[in-house]
């Protein structure tokens, strides 16, 4: 690598070279502009080829910048194409590490260009025997394991290929790497979000998987699953506490909501009438809609309770993290935040019909103050729902993200 970075520094320009050390981190960009006004020969491009094992962290600060996204493709595009011009060999010492660290890192752009005009990199291996797909599952790069979907054929042959200790890649979905580890605490939706996501990588690489494949057993005689089961059981253990400790918070507010509501159903606002004993207020339209939002926040609140007490009870295997605890925790929120929403229409009408005397101004304000529980409900855990809703019912991590067939 050190004579590799002295040979490029004594053949590029000095001027050029200045600039690089001092804008290090738009290296690519600059390689880019300097290729447009044809200040590089052919040979010069193969070795800012070799530049890429050092600078390849800063192409994911430049794939952000949308601006230079199409011409960082474009220039990594013209350096394949020298490059498979070499023997085969000189060409794979040149390209792999780059190759590596954009797998590694989830740039899929580099990753595929390289594909499709080095098609032989698919079949190379680690030091440890893993190959590029074994790499995007252990570093849950999902954007470069996409690229699978485009390969015809191959795909089983790349999965079911063992590494040095003869796991496949289902055995690689099973692994709960650190890098994972340490994120679980920072994940917005929490150490839940976090196991229903390690099993959807578990599932989808399943799927893609022949069946004999998918009971093969490691080096150490274990399964792919007793893999996944042993490797996260803390992980579980946190996702079971966390929804469990979330399940009882939201619990308390629906039983706080629940008792309001039926206090509130059982005393009538303004009382009964004198002479034939039904409610003061019953021929308003303002009453009809009073029963009904009380009514209705007493049956959401009653159903979210049941619903989040249904959590305490789950079994909470891995499985149960995929769409069973996440409908659960989907519904009770939704009805909490119904049941919040239909007691706060109920007292703005209790209000209205009470002190209101009819008085238009006071049905505005009382409705303008419920608007602020239900907005701090909503901003402090709306993100919390979507996040959920999105990771549950959208399109999941894995898709085909073309229809470029790259072998």
């Amino acid at each position: 690598m050190g004579l590799v970075y002295l040979t490029v520094r004594k053949k590029l320009h000095a001027a050029f070279w200045a600039v690089i050390e001092v804008l290090g981190k738009d290296l690519i960009y600059i390689c880019i502009l300097h290729l447009r006004s044809d200040r590089l020969t052919s040979s010069n491009v193969i070795e800012l080829f070799c530049l890429i094992k050092i600078s390849v962290p800063q192409v994911r600060h430049i794939r952000d910048r949308k601006l230079k996204h199409c011409e960082t493709r474009q220039f990594v595009k013209c350096l394949c194409l020298e490059v498979v011009k070499l023997k085969f060999f000189k060409a794979l010492e040149i390209i792999y590490w780059p190759f590596d660290a954009a797998v590694a890192m989830g740039i899929c752009e580099i990753a595929e260009e390289i594909f499709e005009l080095f098609p032989g990199i698919l079949y190379c291996k680690t030091m440890d025997l893993e190959t590029v797909f074994h790499q995007a599952i252990l570093f849950r790069r999902e954007n470069v394991f996409n690229i699978i979907y485009q390969f015809e054929g191959a795909e089983h042959y790349l999965l079911s290929s063992p590494d040095g200790s003869g796991n496949n890649c289902l055995h690689a979905a099973g692994h709960l790497v650190p890098q994972q580890k340490s994120n679980l605490r920072t994940h917005t939706a929490g150490t839940a979000m976090q196991a229903q996501r390690e099993v959807q990588w578990f599932k989808e690489v399943e799927r893609l998987m022949q069946p004999a494949d998918r009971e093969k057993r490691n080096l150490e005689g274990k399964t792919p699953r007793m893999v996944f089961i042993e490797t996260h059981e803390e992980l579980v253990r946190e996702a079971e506490k966390w929804m469990k400790d979330t399940a009882k918070s939201y619990t308390i507010a629906a039983s706080l909501v629940l008792t309001v509501v039926f206090a509130a159903a059982t005393t009538i606002p303004g009382g009964n009438n004198s002479v034939n004993g039904l409610p003061r207020y019953s021929m308003e339209k303002a009453y009809d809609v009073f029963v009904i939002s009380d009514a209705l926040s007493l049956f959401s609140s009653i159903s979210c309770v049941l619903i989040f007490l249904s959590i305490f009870t789950s079994r909470y295997s891995e499985n149960d993290f995929l769409y069973g605890l996440p409908n659960r925790m989907i519904g009770g929120l939704l009805t909490l935040f119904i049941s919040i929403v239909s007691m706060m229409i109920a007292s703005t009408i209790a209000i209205y019909l009470v002190f209101g005397d009819k008085r238009t101004w006071v049905l505005f304000l009382a409705a303008g103050l419920a608007c602020l529980p239900v907005t701090f409900f909503a901003s402090f855990h709306f993100s919390l729902l979507f996040d959920m809703i999105r990771s549950t019912y959208f399109p999941g991590l894995f898709r085909k993200r073309t229809d470029r067939i790259l072998y």
